[in-house]
């Protein structure tokens, strides 16, 4: 039987990711992803090198989805692309933990520091394109693309640790108000934006 090689090693990748986000960064090792395989860790080591390729591979593919899930949303679909960008259930929580894992080594370690910073231009540019093509007069596309970047951000590292106060349509609906204050009513819409953060009801 042929053995498809790239659609192995995005196999290991996917299972690297879920051993992340259950365990931590430090629990992927290449014996306990070969473990995960049932197998000796050469099923891990015909790939990948050393555990740094291994998680630098498993990166560039969430980043891929990532991106891809953003894309098919439509250019000028911001809210629904700013939303598949966030941790807004929980398929997207569990792939943010893994993300926050990353950042966290990227913080220590300058070759993930750069593929990083390579992954947030690349959101960036993608908010950006997606802001210029509802209004192309803007001239402000960076400021509002950090701005707006910075909002997934935040509220993804929230709901990580209190997913409760931060369902899917808190998160969309809080999105939805930086979106018009940014863009569309920036004069009524900032009170309707801190209403909807207020903590759920028991």
């Amino acid at each position: 039987m042929t053995v498809d090689h790239d659609q192995r090693r995005q196999r290991i990748a996917e299972v690297t990711a879920a051993v992340i986000s259950r365990e931590g960064l430090e629990a992927a090792t290449i014996r306990r992803i070969a473990a995960e395989f049932a197998g000796p860790t050469k099923v891990i080591t015909y790939y990948f090198s050393d555990k740094q390729e291994l998680l630098r591979f498993t990166w560039e593919c969430l980043a891929q989805q990532y991106f891809d899930k953003v894309t098919a949303c439509g250019p000028t679909n911001l809210v629904d692309s700013l939303t598949a960008m966030a941790a807004a259930d929980e398929t997207s929580v569990l792939r943010w933990r893994v993300y926050a894992a990353f950042v966290d080594r990227a913080t220590r370690d300058p070759a993930f520091a750069q593929i990083q910073r390579s992954h947030q231009e690349i959101a960036l540019r993608l908010i950006g394109d997606m802001v210029r093509a509802i209004d192309a007069t803007r001239n402000d596309f960076e400021r509002i693309s950090l701005l707006l970047n910075a909002m997934v951000q935040g509220i993804s590292l929230q709901a990580l640790v209190d997913q409760e106060r931060w369902p899917t349509e808190r998160v969309r609906g809080a999105l939805s108000d930086l979106v018009q204050m940014l863009l569309i009513r920036p004069s009524s819409a900032a009170q309707s934006c801190y209403a909807r953060l207020e903590p759920a009801p028991p």
